[in-house]
């Protein structure tokens, strides 16, 4: 799965990273017609912790060290988490934890099993996540290159049953920087396929979420 701890992906707004100039499809107008008016904050019914706070330290820790090369010169109190929401994201039963710590630091966990495990993470000030008001997962921000991304990840069963992106590059042309192209991708088995843009708002959240930071009730992880 794409969305796994190996490789984490995600991010930019699907309402506005495809726009261009000129007229809009009726179809293009109805979709930004529906992001418009659909609720932009999302409220997060708290569950009970599933697991102990030193699992959800070593869990969080572990993102820090997936990238060996990084492992001497890692300052870890950027890695230590001060922010949580115990939620059920797909109302399966089994909880979703959400951490935060130094900013841009955040991740999100699903607990199946007795075990975490890691949908995604942010540990970059270019990207964000965020939630939609029917628990669909975003990223979004600023790839590699420049290039902008916009990824959602929607779970069943604590599994990531869907997911997909919106990726847009960028060249400089004459001195000024313009669209390099927009791909529009899907999951298909354990990879993103490229698929049409008709195909992908076929499936695609038809709400924006609200960003991590916005989202209230979280708890202080250092309290006992």
């Amino acid at each position: 799965m794409i969305f796994l701890a190996t490789t984490a992906m995600f991010l930019t707004n699907c309402s506005s990273s495809d726009k261009k100039s000129g007229k809009q499809s009726e179809q293009e107008a109805e979709q930004t017609l529906a992001l418009d008016e659909s609720p932009i904050y999302t409220e997060l019914t708290k569950v009970p912790l599933p697991c102990s706070k030193d699992s959800l330290y070593y869990a969080w820790k572990e993102i820090g060290v997936i990238d060996a090369a990084k492992k001497k010169s890692l300052d870890y109190r950027q890695h230590t988490p001060t922010l949580f929401i115990s939620t059920d994201l797909d109302g399966d039963g089994n909880p979703e934890v959400l951490l935060r710590g130094e900013a841009p630091y955040a991740a999100i966990y699903t607990f199946v099993k007795g075990a975490l495990h890691l949908i995604t993470f942010v540990d970059r000030p270019e990207m964000g996540l965020a939630i939609t008001p029917e628990g669909i997962i975003l990223r979004n921000g600023v790839g590699n290159n420049g290039s902008s991304i916009s990824e959602f990840i929607r779970l069943k069963d604590s599994k990531n049953e869907t997911s997909g992106a919106i990726r847009e590059s960028f060249v400089i042309k004459d001195g000024v920087m313009v669209s390099g192209g927009t791909r529009y991708m899907l999951q298909n088995d354990s990879a993103l396929v490229e698929v049409s843009k008709d195909e992908y708002l076929a499936v695609a959240p038809q709400q924006e979420g609200t960003y991590l930071e916005d989202i209230e009730g979280w708890e202080d992880f250092r309290k006992p």
